[in-house]
């Protein structure tokens, strides 16, 4: 049986190496090299990839095996997937990677583990997705529970002073009225810092986040207008707000008919949480799988 050495010289090293040495590039390694001096004391790469082994080998060649499996099945299906939507899933996971990498409790996910997970979720949806039957009004059902995620609604950004009393309110709005446009920002800040209950309030908002009393003007008004008074109650306290609209970020719709294929394809990804262990363990049992290298003492012979 080969050496763990010679296993991986003659292997491209994958996610294991890769993940502890983030985006390095890593090619076949003279093992004896240094990886690191401590001190004028070497530890070879020979060390460090016994150690990578012994901790991480027998589950990267396990994810490895599974990807193999995944492509073999789709293979035999007919199932193509482009190295252009494999990239476009790699994108996806590549904005996720912090919280993937805390979900997961690891260290930083490299590229190439990126990448083989893209790939591996693609050959999933459309393995399982010609194995199950989803209903027009199952995608409709789905679509409906997760409007927002496909629709996005209008946003205001606002700056406000807020007080306690109408008069204090009439009175601070008089002043903005007076004040020339090109002071009008560093007065609304001097303002906002001396007399609001909350200085500096500010923030981008959809009508539904607002107090129900500032829906409707703030629907009305046009970017870089500054509203009158608005009385509006918030956790029971009666509060006078002088709200100067920022902008507004309009809105977008997407009608079921539009997305279909999107929904389709998040509506197997919820499923795929229950459907996929079941379809890799079939795959697995069906197999005829040899392993040539141990990881059991990390000498991987």
């Amino acid at each position: 049986m080969r050496s763990w050495w010679q296993w991986l010289c003659g292997f491209l090293f994958g996610a294991v190496v890769v993940a502890a040495f983030g985006t390095q590039k890593v090619g076949v390694w003279d093992l004896s090299e240094p990886a690191a001096i401590v001190n004028k004391t070497v530890i070879t790469k020979g060390e460090l990839l016994e150690r990578l082994m012994a901790d991480f080998g027998e589950e990267t060649l396990k994810q490895l095996i599974t990807l193999r499996l995944l492509e073999q099945e789709a293979e035999k299906e007919g199932i193509t997937v482009t190295e252009a939507e494999i990239q476009q899933r790699f994108e996806e996971l590549r904005a996720r990677r912090e919280d993937l990498s805390k979900q997961l409790g690891r260290g930083r996910l490299s590229d190439l583990t990126l990448r083989d997970e893209a790939k591996r979720l693609i050959l999933l949806e459309r393995l399982i997705g010609k194995r199950v039957e989803v209903s027009e009004k199952e995608l409709r059902d789905f679509y409906n529970r997760h409007f927002i995620r496909y629709n996005r609604p209008e946003r205001v950004q606002i700056r406000e002073i807020i007080v306690s009393t109408p008069q204090e309110a009439q009175e601070i709005y008089r002043q903005l009225m007076r004040t020339p446009p090109a002071k009008l920002a560093s007065e609304f800040e001097r303002l906002s810092k001396e007399r609001s209950i909350i200085p500096g309030a500010m923030g981008e908002f959809t009508y539904a986040e607002l107090p129900e009393e500032m829906r409707l003007p703030l629907q009305k008004a046009q970017p870089n207008e500054i509203l009158p008074p608005i009385a509006a109650t918030v956790s029971g306290r009666l509060t006078y707000r002088i709200v100067w609209v920022l902008d507004k970020k309009p809105g977008e719709r997407n009608p079921f008919e539009k997305i279909r294929d999107k929904v389709r394809q998040d509506y197997l990804v919820e499923r795929l949480v229950i459907l996929a262990p079941e379809l890799v363990e079939q795959l697995w049992k069906k197999a005829e799988i040899k392993y040539t290298v141990s990881f059991e003492d990390g000498t991987g012979k």
